[in-house]
């Protein structure tokens, strides 16, 4: 061995001993907050065997593997495109940001996430963990900036924007991500196949390139400025009516068009009724500082939306609009399901969002959220469009108060000892529920156990299996995998798994129609005939999905066949014949089905 290698080496011993013994001063001193930052960054493994005379101290080490193990397993549910496996590792919030060996270069899930294409999992972790998007690798690099690299025409990159990452960060280089966008100037700094190799999966990136351009079919949804805000503004306000105005040139070929589609449109405006603008849709607020009650506030803010007023004043029909109702639907609109339906659709705006969405957004008092939860009697399981519940836009308007209080008022339930409530937060699909602790750091299920409510303990123990079933059905149904569909819902809790809602609000009936399965379709409306009352987030029965599909005919005479109602209306007041002439919403979430495969 050289001088110059024995010298390298030498340093390096020093340089461990120096770590070492720094790492044991925080240990002596009992530094909780620079322990957990070790784990975090990835370094937990020179933690082990450590020992401290402090109680808590040595409770923290003695956890420090457990901890690495769900980080290690976060990761390799990022990379594999596990969504329910990186859910179930999840169960602390800073897991989502961090480090571990198995992803080189300081990366973080959402960089491994976006990296291997999984889109899914890059809309869970980055509208449920808004900070997973500001943390950089070693090279001072966030998500987007992986995102930049990719040739897919900007599908990550702009999911990422709209979730609120930040394109003017820079790196180490001094490159924000907008650089790296220009990948012909970029190519010699930073390329996604460079991203890949540090990574040891170079012979991917074909075959996830064309994973990720099969999930974009031409549509004016997959053109790039629709998944902007502003794209997101036009598409609301516009689409519509150019639609079907240009359906309707098309079916009649007038001489002039261009002064057809002038008239058209002129006669829309004066048929149609003002638009009122929504606060929340953009999901970003201002804190707001005042301590004003919430339920006046959430009040005042639903009062000024049409949709969350106590009358619904939704757009009048048009000469290109729906069918009209049948002589059946006043009577239908007087029972209890209509009348159920009519209330879910005050309660919320047409972009899903409810009161508490609202309320959620801003600041207030301690307790006041709670108080308007319980007064009001508002669901908090409601998901908006972009899939969020009241919870997450508590935590991407960096309200994380909002979010422990919605916590609580779980937790509250929970030692009431109902299992009823729990029965329907799980059926809606509410994922917070087993990784709710009290002010002592006490699990939901030892809540339960402690105060001996052993029906509900029975029930939280046993919701990850239902879970995990559930999404094993979900994917099995994505792949027409109709020998494992049978084995799966041959059990006695078949109607359960059939109704029960996912991440994204929808039921395995919903998801059936989707993959225009027609042997599926048959087979869950044969279980559970419910489900097809059941509706998704944003309030479109398995109908609405059905009449926007190429197995129109065959899949919606299944389902009108058992029960299905023809005049049913979702939040925007469409009914399922409205998708039979715009079928972008309905392709878009097929789109979203397959990227979910």
């Amino acid at each position: 061995m050289s001088a110059e290698e024995k010298e390298a080496e030498s340093e390096n011993e020093n340089d461990d001993d120096d770590e070492g013994e720094r790492i044991k001063r925080i240990v002596d001193a009992g530094d909780l907050e620079q322990l957990a930052e070790i784990v975090l960054n990835g370094e937990g493994g020179s933690l082990v065997g450590l020992k401290s005379q402090e109680p808590e101290i040595q409770a923290f080490l003695n956890n420090v593997p457990s901890y690495m193990e769900k980080i290690h397993r976060v990761h390799d549910a990022a990379r594999d495109g596990g969504l329910l496996a990186l859910q179930q590792a999840l169960d602390r919030r800073k897991f989502a940001i961090a480090k571990n060996d198995i992803s080189p270069n300081g990366s973080t899930p959402l960089h491994v996430a976006v990296l291997f294409g999984h889109t899914d999992i890059v809309r869970y972790l980055a509208s449920r963990f808004p900070e997973t998007m500001t943390i950089t690798d070693n090279d001072g690099r966030t998500a987007l900036h992986y995102a930049a690299t990719i040739k897919d025409n900007g599908h990550f990159y702009n999911m990422l924007l709209q979730l609120g990452a930040n394109p003017k960060v820079l790196d180490k280089l001094g490159h924000s991500a907008e650089f790296y966008l220009d990948k012909d100037k970029a190519k010699n700094i930073l390329n996604y196949t460079e991203l890949l190799n540090i990574f040891g999966a170079e012979e991917l990136e074909n075959q996830l390139l064309n994973d990720q351009g099969q999930a974009q079919p031409v549509s004016f949804q997959a053109n790039p400025i629709f998944k902007t805000e502003q794209g997101k503004y036009l598409a609301n306000s516009l689409a519509d009516p150019l639609i079907k105005a240009l359906t309707e040139i098309a079916n009649k070929r007038p001489k002039d068009p261009v002064a057809y589609l002038t008239n058209y449109l002129q006669h829309f405006m004066g048929d149609r009724k003002p638009m009122t603008e929504v606060q929340v849709h953009s999901g970003s607020s201002k804190a707001s500082t005042s301590s004003t009650s919430t339920l006046a506030l959430a009040k005042s803010n639903a009062s000024s939306n049409p949709r969350l007023a106590s009358t619904r004043n939704g757009p009048g029909p048009t000469n290109a609009d729906l069918i009209e109702l049948d002589s059946r639907s006043l009577a239908e609109e007087e029972d209890a399901e209509g009348a159920l339906a009519v209330q879910h659709m005050e309660e919320r705006d047409e972009h899903g969002q409810s009161m508490l969405h609202f309320a959620c957004a801003r600041s207030h008092r301690r307790g006041a959220l709670y108080t308007l939860i319980e007064e009001s009697g508002i669901d908090i399981t409601y998901r908006d469009e972009l899939y969020r519940t009241a919870r997450d836009v508590s935590l991407q308007a960096n309200q994380p108060n909002n979010a422990a209080e919605i916590d609580r008022y779980v937790l509250s339930q929970a030692v009431i000892g109902n299992v009823e409530p729990f029965e329907q937060l799980a059926l809606q699909g509410y994922d917070h529920i087993l990784d709710i602790e009290d002010e002592n750091g006490q699990s939901i299920i030892d809540v339960v156990q402690s105060r001996q409510h052993e029906a509900l303990g029975e029930f939280l123990t046993n919701l990850r299996a239902l879970e995990e079933t559930r999404e094993e059905l979900h994917q099995m149904i994505r792949e027409n995998n109709m020998e494992r569909v049978m084995e799966l819902t041959d059990v006695a809790n078949a109607k359960w798994l059939v109704k029960t809602k996912n991440y994204y609000g929808r039921t395995a009936l919903h998801i059936a129609v989707l993959k225009e399965s027609e042997e599926v379709v048959q087979r869950l409306v044969k279980i559970c005939p419910e489900a097809l009352k059941i509706p998704d987030n944003l309030d479109r029965t398995v109908l609405h999905y059905a009449m926007g599909t190429n197995a129109l005919e065959t899949v919606s005479r299944i389902l009108i066949q058992n029960g299905a109602k023809r005049t049913a209306k979702d939040l925007k007041g469409r009914q399922p014949s409205y998708y039979f002439i715009n079928k972008a919403d309905i392709l878009r979430l097929q789109e979203e089905e397959e990227e979910s495969r």
